[in-house]
């Protein structure tokens, strides 16, 4: 016996003690695998055996990678020729996709490239057509939900998220963990042990706030520590870093490269290509529902993987030029606060101007006030003080959304899908829904159907939008794609004035590219953009000023020229209210405005 033979055969006795000591302390006859999987000894068990593979193969080797063509490890999942089909459109062609225990693959794709069908098929949400589904070598093919997923230690964070509105965040964090009796448990203790997961990975969230008041970014990261706190083994994360600030990307990250070390794995869906190259082990790659290839990270480069994601190699979006200081102001906010049904505020004395032909960004660490400030200038939010000047001084603070629409102001709100569209109806009728009174759409009180209909195919031609047709149901269509249908049509208004609210978010780099290039050339022709995002390469590409919001104060006033380029970093620190500055004085920003 070598050495490494003694050390691996010590390894292995050591295992096996402890599983069986395990063993015997678990009612393994009477309980199901729901219950197994939530005892701790019986995780622990399972994690001794995903560490022992991995002793076996740094010993039969001698490095810590598995070079052996005799010894294979079970994939923690294995999909093979999987299909899907929603109607007549074919959403996965026979796509293979396996993952390792203590691997991160990246899957890249456009939009609508099927990657959400296919970890929604992988979660038990949707049931293949054909093909066979493998968890740890046991098909599942035929039986498996959710709730299965959940017991076998998988977890899945979705783009759109899988909570609760009216409830809590505390009681969604911990309710997909207890029964009913568990209802009169220790609620502190629960809490406790949430802020414990808050402290140790920063994030800001109260848990006694209910979902519907929390912002998107909020909501993602009440989805990220419901995960941690249901003990995950293999995390799901789709665009997972879509709305945080670079401090907490790179510890999402370094979080991800730990739990790899500790044998999780993780399939990260993402379109940040610069993300997938830093912490992916593989890159599997889908176009149009189909497996392309998948890489090794160490052995291609961006350019190829933009390459096999869209025909084309990576572009990054061309910088703005500056706007014309002693441009009219199209919009002017004046010491703007807004209240919550809580009583707090939001937004706290609030000034920003924008420009004809200006691009203003608003940078903030999701729940900083961005949110609120974009509601209460569109009219979907009451404000307490303050005014709302648009064009020639109109004021429009206290005006309805369809009056401040006629005023010339369009929105582009952050949930395209709870607020921006309507699912069920068509793409048509989401294109002219707002303009549906107006000529020559409609004529003495009727809806003139055969001009929406060639009005809507020229804007889907136009805006390069992948559909079947006009009359598809908008909920059909990718999130990229839905984005330009609410971007065509606030544009079918000609508005002087654009609040975007993360319009880019969750898109693939095509759409992103898209939407940036069309918000630009609205500013080019002399609209006034209002651009809040999550984004700071967004920001500082586009933007000709950027304010920060920091607990719903301006706390900086940038401006975004090569003589005062400012870093992400930087830019970060501001955000998170760390940076070694002074909040903004209301006569300086007023002065700035001017």
């Amino acid at each position: 016996m070598t050495k490494n033979g003694g050390d691996c055969k010590s390894y292995l006795v050591y295992a096996l003690v402890f599983i069986w000591e395990g063993f015997k302390s678990l009612p393994f006859k009477s309980s199901p695998i729901e219950e197994k999987i939530k005892n701790p000894i019986y995780r622990k068990i399972v994690q001794i055996i995903i560490e022992t593979k991995g002793k076996i193969m740094a010993f039969n080797t001698g490095t810590e990678k598995n070079t052996s063509n005799n010894l294979q490890i079970t994939p923690e999942i294995k999909l093979d020729n999987i299909a899907k089909n929603f109607g007549k459109t074919r959403a996965l062609d026979n796509v293979s996709f396996h993952l390792e225990p203590g691997e991160i693959i990246a899957l890249v794709g456009e939009n609508g490239a099927g990657k959400t069908t296919l970890m929604n098929i992988i979660y038990g949400i949707y049931h293949q057509d054909s093909g066979n589904i493998l968890i740890q070598g046991v098909d599942v093919s035929k039986m498996w939900s959710p709730k299965q997923a959940m017991a076998h230690g998988i977890y899945m964070i979705h783009q759109h998220f899988m909570l609760v509105n009216e409830f809590t965040v505390l009681q969604n964090i911990v309710l997909p963990t207890l029964k009913w009796g568990d209802m009169k448990n220790n609620w502190r203790k629960y809490e406790r042990e949430i802020k414990d997961i808050f402290d140790e990975y920063n994030f800001k969230v109260r848990l006694k706030d209910k979902i519907k008041d929390l912002s998107m970014g909020e909501r993602q990261q009440v989805e990220i520590i419901k995960a941690f706190y249901q003990n995950a083994r293999v995390l799901i994360l789709d665009e997972p870093t879509s709305t945080l600030i670079p401090q907490q990307v790179d510890k999402l990250l370094e979080l991800l490269v730990n739990l790899r070390s500790r044998g999780y794995s993780v399939v990260f869906v993402t379109h940040k290509l610069k993300e997938v190259m830093a912490i992916s082990d593989k890159i599997t790659v889908l176009r149009k529902g189909k497996h392309i290839k998948t890489l090794h990270r160490d052995k291609t480069t961006i350019n190829e993987v933009a390459y096999l994601m869209v025909g084309r190699e990576w572009i990054t979006p061309i910088k703005r030029t500056s706007v014309n200081v002693n441009a009219e102001p199209i919009l002017k906010v004046q010491q703007l606060t807004v209240e919550s049904e809580y009583k707090t505020t939001p937004v706290n004395n609030v000034s920003i101007t924008v420009r004809k032909g200006e691009i203003v960004g608003v940078a903030g660490v999701a729940g900083n006030g961005q949110v609120e400030l974009s509601e209460a200038i569109a009219g979907t939010r009451k404000i307490k003080y303050g005014t709302i000047l648009i064009n020639n001084g109109v004021d429009i603070g206290r005006c309805s959304v369809k009056k401040r629409q006629q005023s010339g102001l369009a929105y582009i709100p952050e949930d395209r899908q709870g607020k921006g569209i309507l699912n069920e109806m068509s793409v048509e009728e989401n294109l002219y829904i707002s303009y549906i009174e107006n000529k020559p759409y409609s004529k003495y009180g009727i809806v003139q159907l055969k001009v929406i209909r060639e009005k809507a195919n020229q804007i889907i031609h136009d805006f390069n939008i992948k559909t079947s047709g006009p009359d598809v149901p908008i909920g059909n269509l990718s999130g990229g794609n839905q984005q330009k249908i609410i971007l065509a049509r606030i544009l079918i208004g000609t508005p002087s004035m654009i609040i975007a609210c993360q319009p880019t978010s969750g898109l693939d780099f095509t759409a992103t590219e898209y939407i940036r290039k069309k918000l630009v050339e609205s500013a080019n022709s002399g609209t006034g953009i209002l651009l809040i995002s999550n984004d700071l390469d967004e920001l500082l590409e586009l933007s000709d000023r950027i304010f920060v919001m920091y607990r719903g104060r301006i706390v900086g006033n940038i401006n975004n020229t090569k003589e005062e380029e400012i870093s992400l970093e930087t830019l970060g620190l501001m955000m998170a209210g760390a940076a070694d500055i002074e909040p903004v004085k209301q006569n300086q920003i007023n002065n700035n405005n001017k």
